[in-house]
């Protein structure tokens, strides 16, 4: 089974926008370094709280990309919109749906 981890971003007032457009390229990059997905949601009751989940096969492979040059760079631009610190918690994936799983039959339709 997979392993999610998810961060709670806590922004700073007025700063929503602008640290969103400095971390939205670090979804990209947890792609490239093997997430199975990656994504940020934001809470609807507070604005300033943002989530980022992303699952990974290998807790190695989030490591490898959380510490990577890519992220330190990016974590620095975004160092005065966030609370500090940040804390990473990892869930085990224990069930899943989605209309894209199950036979794979929607790409073998895709490609033909």
């Amino acid at each position: 089974m997979a392993d999610v981890n998810y961060i709670d971003w806590r922004i700073h007032p007025f700063r929503a926008d602008r640290w969103l457009a400095i971390w939205e390229p670090a979804l990209d990059r947890a792609l490239a370094f093997g997430a199975r997905t990656c994504f940020l949601s934001r809470d609807i009751e507070d604005p300033l709280h943002f989530r980022q989940v992303s699952v990974w096969e290998s807790r190695e492979d989030f490591e490898r990309y959380w510490f990577s040059d890519e992220l330190v760079d990016l974590r620095g631009q975004a160092l005065n919109y966030y609370n500090k610190p940040l804390s990473p918690h990892w869930h085990s994936l224990t069930a899943e749906r989605s209309p894209l799983s199950g036979d794979r039959s929607h790409l073998r339709a895709a490609a033909e």
